[in-house]
């Protein structure tokens, strides 16, 4: 069931762009490399301009990747607060664990099933370009339990499914300016150390819209997202959701 959110047409438009480019590829690939190719077809036709800046990006932030991958979470982030907020939101159904030193999670009020019990549609990259600085797994002798994704400041950041945000601001330590999007019943995607936040708690987004500019608040090295998603209490590998891409 995909969900009753509202939806854009960003995968379907992409996938056609996508295929014009491959059948350019299989007719070109003989007499230049792939990259220079993608680059002349995405230049020579006017509906694919965007592709052409996308591949412009990634060309820079791969020469400048050594800068770039300094960009990352300073340390590793506490997930108790994570934690709060799905249960206050009523993702979660049992209190997490008490701990010391912190207030325990507001009580949660009569929450109603969320209308999308299983979303089951696509996910997109929730940037369009940039350099994966730390990926989700050990770092640090803990776990990372997202993907740190380094570019410009300012940058877009997306939505990358439809949903609901049950949080909006900055009261979680380290994650700066943060968002919370629940897509069903049990799954929700987290967007830290924005510069500035565009949608508020109890704002319906749609794949592929604006919520964020990509910022450096919290603990942070330098302008990156902490993308993540939670499934019930657990963390997901976000790869394992997103699409295969050059990130």
């Amino acid at each position: 069931m995909p969900g009753k959110f509202p939806e854009n047409r960003y995968n379907k438009a992409m996938l056609r762009k996508a295929r014009l480019l491959l059948a350019a590829l299989a007719l070109l690939a003989g007499c230049a490399t792939v990259k220079q190719v993608a680059h002349q077809v995405a230049r020579t036709n006017p509906k694919l301009k965007a592709l052409d800046r996308f591949l412009t990006e990634f060309d820079r932030y791969e020469k400048l990747a050594n800068v770039f991958k300094k960009y990352h979470d300073k340390g590793n982030l506490d997930e108790g607060d994570v934690l709060d907020v799905l249960y206050t939101a009523g993702v979660l159904k049992k209190a997490p664990p008490a701990r010391p030193g912190s207030k325990p999670p507001p009580q949660r009020p009569g929450t109603k099933p969320f209308p999308v019990p299983d979303y089951t549609g696509a996910w997109r990259w929730p940037m369009d370009a940039g350099i994966v600085s730390s990926e989700y797994g050990p770092r640090w002798g803990k776990v990372h339990y997202g993907l740190d994704i380094a570019a410009d400041m300012g940058k877009p950041i997306y939505a990358a499914a439809p949903g609901e945000v049950i949080y909006s601001g900055d009261g979680l330590r380290g994650y700066g300016n943060v968002l919370f999007v629940r897509h069903d019943e049990a799954t929700v995607s987290i967007y830290a150390h924005n510069k500035s936040l565009k949608v508020r708690k109890g704002q319906k987004v749609a794949q592929g819209q604006v919520i964020a500019a990509l910022g450096s608040t919290g603990h942070s090295t330098g302008p990156h997202l902490h993308f993540e998603v939670r499934k019930n209490d657990k963390a997901v590998p976000p790869r394992s959701l997103l699409p295969k891409s050059r990130f």
